[in-house]
């Protein structure tokens, strides 16, 4: 590659020996100043496909400004890649910030002039760039990285708004699936984009070993306890539908004597941080997770992904059990079914997936755990928890937090809302009613 000899360096202090597929397609035609379409499944090294490049046509320009901005559907993701760009960047002198919602916006914007790149969600970017906190009209390369989910999650409005802004700019767009949505805003927005493709669509890794079981529906929690137990899943990811199966299933894996982590879109971003940075440097465990984890986190090490509530379709299903299995390691899948779900064992098997059918013996120390007791003392806890955040909303005004905060944000007092409310800093409650976020 003829990159300098700063990202040589960094490369090969990361360790970086030699190119995925989809980087030796992708680099070429992007140091070559084109726009680009790249249609790749995630764990495939995209990140790198347009972080090297990138790097190496802004290392050389003068001045402190926002050089390029990349684009992420998650926290989680902006995060990661950020870990990505610092080091790389590190040799070269390149400074990169990440700005999402659920974090302290003044902060953010005391790091913006004095970056070069802006990695972040579409929400929180589009709000600095509309309170004139973030100029990009000097942009040199825009990336939308994940476009396809930022679709799926709504986001499709904010980003027309921030790809449209009239500003001479190389643009890449980085997705798993191309729906129509991306094909119509290449056509407006980019300069004769070139496609690149790499790898079979959003394929399922084949170093997997795919397991499932039926269970009644009463027998579900003795079913996962017992499997986890039998089958040593030493570093696992369990994946629920929502947001309060997630807790309820933390609570009594907790309670059953398991090292569990949370992580789902309801919780406070700090949280969400610290539940991925823990998972993320122990050696076993299990993090309980909605979909906000199934799209292009790479945590090393995972031996198991468990599908507790099974996944609605196939696509789902490829997301999540792609956590495992990574860059050709090997990993186990273990989906529970109901009796009524066999049309998704079926679609699975028209994909030449390789479906094992286990019976899961459920121990004795598991069935004799009184579950019923266990989620109505859950559903009484939460019960008081709203109860008691319901009136902690009205101040001693009898106004409620969002006038409070709205008041705040007019005074400019942007960081100040943690401390006198209590509530996540930064982010605007009319809009998070308006604006979807990962779940």
């Amino acid at each position: 590659m003829n990159i300098s000899e700063n990202m040589k360096k960094s490369l090969n202090l990361m360790n970086f020996k030699e190119t995925t597929e989809i980087q030796e397609k992708a680099i070429p035609v992007i140091m070559e100043s084109k726009d680009v379409i790249i249609k790749s499944k995630t764990g495939s090294g995209k990140t790198g496909a347009y972080m090297i490049p990138l790097m190496n046509s802004i290392e050389n320009v003068k001045g402190k400004y926002v050089k390029a901005l990349i684009v992420l559907p998650t926290r989680e993701l902006a995060l990661q890649t950020h870990r990505v760009a610092v080091r790389m960047g590190k040799l070269s002198k390149l400074k990169s910030i990440t700005v999402y919602g659920g974090a302290s916006i003044s902060n953010q914007i005391r790091e913006i002039p004095s970056s070069d790149i802006i990695i972040g969600t579409p929400g929180r970017l589009l709000d600095l760039i509309n309170q004139g906190y973030l100029d990009i009209t000097n942009v040199k390369f825009l990336v939308l990285d994940e476009a396809d989910l930022m679709f799926d999650m709504g986001f499709i409005d904010d980003i027309k708004k921030i790809i449209k802004i009239p500003v001479k700019k190389q643009s890449v767009i980085l997705s798993a699936t191309i729906p129509r949505e991306i094909m119509n805003i290449a056509k407006k927005f980019m300069e004769n984009p070139e496609f690149i493709s790499a790898g079979e669509e959003e394929s399922i890794p084949a170093t997997i070993r795919h397991l499932y079981t039926y269970t009644e529906k009463f027998n579900k929690f003795s079913t996962l306890l017992s499997y986890i137990n039998t089958y040593k899943s030493k570093k696992a990811i369990i994946f629920v539908k929502t947001q309060r199966s997630g807790d309820l299933l933390n609570n009594i894996l907790y309670k059953s004597g398991f090292n569990s982590i949370l992580i789902h879109g309801g919780m406070k971003q700090n949280s969400r941080e610290r539940s991925i940075g823990n998972f993320r440097n122990i050696d076993s465990g299990l993090l309980v997770a909605t979909n906000v984890a199934a799209r292009g986190l790479d945590i090393p090490g995972i031996t198991d992904i468990i599908n507790f509530d099974a996944p609605e379709t196939i696509e789902t299903y490829t997301h999540r059990v792609g956590r495992s299995g990574r860059m050709g390691r090997d990993g186990r899948a273990m989906t529970i079914f109901a009796e009524d779900q066999g049309n998704i064992i079926s679609s699975l098997q028209r994909r030449k997936v390789k479906l094992e059918k286990i019976e899961v013996n459920l121990e004795e120390k598991y069935t004799d755990i009184n579950y019923g007791e266990l989620i109505t003392q859950f559903n009484r806890e939460e019960n008081n928890k709203n109860k008691n955040g319901n009136e902690r909303r009205r101040d001693f005004n009898g106004r409620d937090n969002r006038s409070h905060r709205n008041e705040s944000y007019r005074n400019g007092n942007h960081g100040n809302y943690r401390r006198n409310t209590g509530q996540h800093s930064g982010q605007d409650n009319r809009r998070r009613n308006r604006r979807p976020h990962s779940d």
